[in-house]
């Protein structure tokens, strides 16, 4: 699946009680509130792909950042791209 097809597929998972929850819990607006077990099962559409990992964690957007989690490989992060991400990760949730 491409960049955008995901993302489509994030928005279409939105879910108003996860978005009003995130909200609260500080994750801004660049979010669709989608439940963890819909990114989980995106996840497994998708398997371990490091590069589209990558893109989903550039997009801001909580849901992708989350997905992206599942994604990455991380054996083959460098330190410095490690460091960016934890640095980016604004929200409690990714962040963890």
């Amino acid at each position: 699946m491409t960049l955008e097809e995901t993302l489509t597929q994030l928005e279409a998972l939105s879910n108003e009680k996860m978005l009003a929850q995130n909200t609260r819990n500080g994750a801004g607006d660049n979010q669709f509130g989608v439940r963890l077990g819909d990114i989980r099962g995106l996840s497994k559409k998708n398997k371990t792909n490091h590069e589209l990992a990558l893109a989903f964690w550039e997009t801001g957007n909580i849901d992708a950042m989350l997905l992206a989690t599942l994604l990455i490989k991380p054996d083959i992060l460098s330190a410095d791209a490690m460091d960016r991400m934890v640095r980016a990760g604004n929200f409690a949730q990714v962040a963890d």
